[in-house]
């Protein structure tokens, strides 16, 4: 079934994304490995599915599964996008959106895919038509969450690849920056050196946004803060050996007890992003170590000793809790799995 990708050079198996996917978009979670359409759809994991596949494509051009994957959730997204420029999230599997959905990161993720689609798109056809979707869905960073802000600035920094002078652009990106610089000076202690008050979900995106865009805008202070915060994040989450990230049940408030379980693929796909950019922004080839040792945990090097992602079939386990790995191989898991992959860095 799925290939052997403890040779981490080997080209990531698609057969369970696919296995996922039918032709409205990814379906969220699965029971095993068989997709769980109770559940239905939601816009974050297609957008960071569309992620994937540019990203796998542009590793593995004229891919055609990949290209008909990638069509599809460009088409989801589309299809997310509401009158006002926002998106929807939550889809059921009889393709309504549902209502009263609370405000996520949704958009600052759709923000992000519009950006990795323009900096290197299948074919250069696609970027009018998403530039759209972007400048459009770009109005409303102002108003995001951190994350979302996070999200959305890694869209800008590719946007910004291939359209360097774009100023709305750099002036939202430096705005989201300024905005999470100033969060961190907030809140930073002599004890607790992050942006908020608790270690929570998806931590690294934070520090990952500051670094691109200390790079894109040539800013010393995105990339000053963006190295204390890494620093932070990996003084608790390295533990000299492995890598035991923060759990998912009750996080990690400051002052507070910090949950060991349960740890979730989400967060490796960020800190392998996030160690990727520092090493770009400083040359510290101990930043590339630590990266290996993320993506690692896939392979057991975990709390648990237990393997996340599963050679058999293709997919990623749902995270490592305290009875063991949950068997459940959703779409969540599997993206940050084949993210992870595609920003590994060869260590030279």
């Amino acid at each position: 079934m799925g290939l052997n990708m403890t040779n981490k050079s080997t080209k990531p198996s698609l057969e369970h994304l696919a296995r996922l996917t039918d032709e409205t978009g990814l379906i969220q979670h699965a029971k095993f490995i068989i997709p769980d359409r109770f559940n239905g759809y939601c816009t974050d994991d297609n957008a960071r599915a569309a992620i994937v596949m540019v990203k796998y494509l542009e590793k593995y051009p004229a891919e055609p599964q990949a290209l008909k994957l990638f069509e599809i959730y460009l088409s989801f997204l589309y299809h997310a996008l509401k009158a006002d420029k926002t998106v929807h999230n939550f889809m059921g599997y009889n393709r309504n959106w549902k209502s009263d959905e609370p405000v996520g990161d949704a958009l600052g993720r759709s923000i992000r895919a519009f950006g990795s689609i323009i900096a290197t798109p299948p074919d250069i056809a696609y970027v009018p038509m998403v530039k759209e979707f972007f400048q459009d869905a770009s109005k409303h960073i102002p108003q995001m969450s951190p994350r979302g802000m996070a999200y959305s600035m890694l869209g800008q920094t590719e946007c910004l690849s291939r359209f360097p002078d774009a100023r709305e652009t750099k002036e939202l990106l430096a705005f989201a920056a300024d905005r999470l610089v100033e969060l961190y000076r907030k809140s930073s202690t002599a004890d607790w050196d992050w942006f908020e008050d608790i270690l929570s979900y998806d931590n690294a995106i934070v520090p990952a946004a500051l670094f691109t865009a200390g790079s894109v805008l040539n800013e010393k202070k995105y990339t000053s803060v963006a190295q204390s915060l890494c620093k932070f994040l990996l003084d608790n989450t390295y533990n000299g050996r492995h890598f035991s990230f923060i759990g998912s049940f009750g996080w990690y408030p400051k002052g507070k007890a910090r949950a060991q379980f349960d740890q979730q693929p989400i967060e490796v796909a960020s800190t392998v992003l996030m160690l990727k950019l520092a090493y770009e922004a400083t040359g510290d080839k101990e930043y590339l170590n630590l990266q290996t040792k993320a993506f690692d945990w896939f392979f057991g090097e975990n709390d648990l000793r237990m393997a996340v992602y599963d050679v058999e079939t293709g997919g990623c386990r749902d995270g490592i809790g305290e009875g063991g790995v949950n068997i459940n191989q959703g779409a969540e898991s599997l993206v940050s799995f084949l993210l992870a992959t595609m920003f590994l860095n060869p260590i030279p």
